[in-house]
């Protein structure tokens, strides 16, 4: 078989998994993960041969090529060779723009339902790993997609791609501005900029963003994550600037009413309000006053029926940690947590490592592993949050 044809299989597994495989524990996910989505099993020591990290002394069998192959969304090892053999020769690739309109479309004519973004998430799922193949589709792909009203409530704000929020898709919020020149729209993105810059500390550029929102009112009407995101700016430039945040979180429990008050007409909101500042606290570390809205953000979650494994657990277990009061729960399986959520991968991991819940040792030195995704990532700041 060729080599370029595995070498090509490798990096679809790999985009498909969310990260490279470096290790017999990355392995074991893979394993796991394949028999989620596919429900096919593949042997561990099978991928442990196949990437290289023990030695292999034949090459995979085609039963073990074709679920793997499934597991990247295609139906057979030939259609991968046929990916391969169009990248070799790009004159036979169809036509990008034809592409593009296709890609489009579906964000287009596809409605917006407000907190139905579970029901929207395999769409961009499929959208961002095809993108990360054919990377010289993206930009022309965001720029149209921001026109679209679905594309800035799913694509850009509701499911943020934080693996990239250093890369093309904080690039791309250039475009998103630019279709969404609102009071919401200028909040959103100028906010998000200011976290990628509070992550890979650029005090500069987090100025310049902060002072383009530091004259807008956000009124208690807008949407749960837009206020979320709007708080959680404050808090990384009053970090940067050495600021009292008494007065922002007074504002926060503000809107904070004004969203509980609203829930009882949408019972199956998701508090995304509540995830975000939890965030912006524990990073910024204000360790109390984040726990305290994982509380209300759990606490609805319960209340209103919808599934408890969520990025609460995550935020949860960095905040005991950084609390001194670790948890004697029921036993979780984190890496299978965040790998469900595909935008958000290294950075979850990274964030589940200072907490030592991956590793189970001590959060107190960084493993090969945590820095290397914070140099993919560029989130220099989060190595300090180990000290």
């Amino acid at each position: 078989m060729r080599q370029n044809l595995l070498s090509s299989l490798k990096k679809e597994l790999e985009n498909s998994f969310g990260r490279k495989v470096i290790s017999s524990r990355d392995c074991n996910q893979m394993v796991e993960d394949i028999y989620k989505k596919t429900g096919e099993t593949v042997n561990a020591n099978t991928l442990r041969r196949f990437f290289g990290l023990v030695k292999a002394d034949y090459p995979p069998s085609s039963s073990t090529l074709t679920i793997l192959s499934k597991y990247c969304g295609f139906n057979s090892i030939e259609e991968v060779e046929h990916i391969s053999v169009k990248n070799d020769n790009p004159d036979t690739a169809v036509n990008k723009e034809e592409v593009l309109r296709y890609m489009t479309s579906l964000f287009k004519h596809t409605q917006v339902v407000a907190n139905q973004e579970r029901i929207f998430y395999p769409l961009v799922e499929q959208t961002i790993i095809f993108l990360e193949r054919n990377p010289s589709l993206i930009d022309k792909f965001q720029r149209e997609i921001a026109k679209t009203v679905t594309g800035q409530y799913y694509y850009y704000e509701k499911l943020v791609n934080m693996d990239r929020l250093n890369g093309y898709y904080g690039d791309g919020l250039r475009h998103y501005l630019r279709a969404n020149d609102t009071e919401e729209g200028r909040i959103f993105a100028h906010s998000m900029q200011i976290f990628r810059f509070w992550l890979t500390k650029n005090k500069e550029q987090l100025k310049t963003h902060m002072s383009e929102i530091a004259a807008i009112t956000a009124t208690s009407d807008f949407p749960d994550h837009i206020l979320g995101r709007f708080i959680a700016a404050k808090l990384y430039h009053a970090y940067n600037m050495g600021l009292p945040i008494d007065f922002i979180l007074a504002e926060a429990k503000r809107y904070h009413a004004g969203i509980i008050a609203r829930r009882e007409d949408s019972p199956f909101t998701f508090p995304d309000y509540e995830l975000i500042i939890c965030e912006a606290l524990l990073l910024t570390g204000h360790y109390d006053e984040g726990a305290e809205y994982i509380w209300h953000g759990k606490t609805y979650l319960v209340a209103s029926g919808q599934e408890k494994n969520t990025l609460y657990n995550l935020w949860e277990d960095f905040a005991n940690v950084k609390r001194g009061s670790k948890s004697k729960g029921k036993e979780r399986n984190v890496d299978n947590e965040i790998l469900q959520f595909t935008f958000s991968k290294k950075y979850n991991m990274i964030i589940a490592l200072l907490s030592g819940e991956v590793s189970k040792s001590k959060p107190s030195a960084p493993n090969q592993r945590l820095i290397e995704l914070i140099q993919e990532t560029g989130y220099k700041k989060l190595l300090s949050l180990l000290v």
